[in-house]
């Protein structure tokens, strides 16, 4: 379900009101999806042009959702292109849900292309109809390739179907802000749902590990009969010592039981002497009784892990989709790219409530954490007085610092840095954007603004954050 070509026209007609309006932001927070801030006289209009399937449209929207951690190739095309751009001209084809923005800058002409059909498409072009950039697949055996000529798909039979569109009153835009309220509510289902999936995949994954871990140790751990059987085969050659014989694959021997003697029969290594033949089973018992200690000192601690995830996983289960969408910052798929994938600089761990917490795993990693992936408000940490790591948790602007998460993320700082092992440390924290490099090497820093944290480990706490780190 997408908007129809005659809600299409609607929309685009009325939306010529902002002609001559320049673009002030534009951002692209999901693939084939945009955002586009225009001036016009008195107010900002948001402008929203999605592909995406299902629930692709032209509106105006009252919000936008958060942008990822990285922005995506397509946002910094939109920003390098249309910033500054005026709106000259909205087109679109009436049988079809395709429609382009065509907007001018210093002389040059650019078009904002959205093809609004499965499996959808964005295209930024310039004059001359040349591909800058592409968010997207291009539909059947087209080719929408960035340098390339763009090329719009063939023209289809024109259909007449109902508007279904139900303008507010007194809205200033009717029908796109009402093609906003009708699709808005499930692209934002549709994104919690893939940011569930997202979320929910990796803890599975831990899971099915912890369980299948589960039955090999517990396998281990019910081993005593196994050990306490070379014990009873080791005591009683032991006490048939003399009548063994270097070379013998098979003895007879008498055993006696709280039943009575027992004829038995016990298999033997020609190679060892009676007395090494002795020793063995009793290695083996040793050994055995050992490996079951350990086992269940480890099913003790595959247990709690184990309970752990599946928490872990009936809570994002049971949240609600607009609270995984304020929670997370919404996924995307990770850039396709020639050779191996970039290592990530920083280890990711979770918080009790789910909130991520970064650890960089080095000095140059350091650097990569605070000044290329880490946004301005996000906050930073770092063991004060000791060499380690940087330790970033991602925020939204403006939004509130939970003493937990702060104490969370104190106790990985402390812990990753020359303090490690100690019961007591000061952690100082500061927003990123307070954060200066300094000449010093890779890692070094000079801050500002900042906060200090008295902190007693907690031994509980610190466990819980070790084991929540991501794979």
């Amino acid at each position: 379900m997408s908007l129809r070509p005659s809600e299409l026209a609607q929309i685009a007609l009325e939306l010529r009101s902002l002609l001559g309006a320049p673009v002030q932001k534009a951002h692209s927070p999901l693939p084939r999806l945009a955002y586009l801030e225009l001036r016009a006289p008195g107010r900002s209009v948001l402008l929203c042009l999605s592909a995406e399937p299902e629930v692709s449209r032209l509106s105006v929207a009252p919000k936008r959702p958060p942008s990822p951690e990285q922005q995506l190739p397509f946002q910094r095309s939109l920003r390098q292109h249309l910033l500054g751009a005026r709106l000259e001209a909205i087109e679109h084809r009436p049988s079809e849900r395709l429609v382009a923005l065509r907007f001018g800058k210093e002389g040059k002409r650019f078009d904002l292309i959205g093809e609004l059909f499965s499996p959808g498409l964005l295209v930024l072009a310039s004059e001359g109809g040349r591909i800058l950039a592409v968010s997207g697949e291009p539909r059947g055996p087209r080719s929408a390739r960035p340098g390339g000529g763009y090329v719009p798909p063939p023209e289809g039979e024109r259909r007449e179907l109902p508007c279904r569109l139900v303008p507010p009153e007194g809205a200033a835009f009717p029908f796109a802000e009402a093609a906003e309220a009708l699709f808005a509510p499930r692209a934002a289902d549709r994104r919690g749902e893939e940011l569930r999936r997202a979320l929910l995949a990796p803890l599975k994954a831990r899971l099915s590990r912890a369980e299948r871990t589960l039955e090999k140790v517990r396998a281990e751990a019910g081993r005593t009969a196994d050990a306490e059987e070379h014990r009873r085969v080791g005591e009683l050659l032991a006490q048939n010592l003399h009548l063994l014989r270097r070379g013998e694959a098979l003895v007879k021997l008498t055993e006696y039981t709280g039943e009575g003697p027992v004829e038995r029969e016990v298999r033997l290594d020609p190679k060892l002497s009676p007395k090494e033949e002795v020793e063995r089973h009793f290695h083996q018992y040793r050994r055995l009784l050992r490996g079951v200690e350990h086992a269940r000192r480890r099913l003790a601690e595959l247990e709690d892990e184990a309970s752990a995830l599946r928490r872990e996983i009936q809570q994002l289960e049971s949240r609600s989709q607009e609270q995984l969408l304020s929670d997370f910052v919404p996924l995307r798929p990770a850039a396709r790219r020639a050779g191996p994938p970039e290592a990530v600089p920083y280890k990711e761990y979770r918080s009790a409530t789910g909130a991520r917490i970064w650890v960089g795993k080095g000095p140059e990693e350091n650097d990569s954490l605070t000044f290329r992936i880490a946004r301005p408000d996000d906050l930073w940490l770092h063991a004060r007085g000791w060499p380690g790591s940087h330790v970033v948790v991602p925020l939204e602007r403006r939004a509130e610092l939970p003493q937990e998460l702060l104490l969370d993320a104190a106790h990985l700082a402390l812990h990753h840095s020359g303090a490690k092992g100690e019961s007591r440390g000061e952690v100082a924290y500061t927003k990123v954007k307070h954060v200066r490099k300094d000449k010093g090497g890779p890692g070094r820093v000079t801050y500002s603004r900042e906060k200090t944290v008295q902190l007693r480990v907690q031994p509980d706490r610190l466990e819980r954050l070790l084991k929540s780190k991501a794979p």
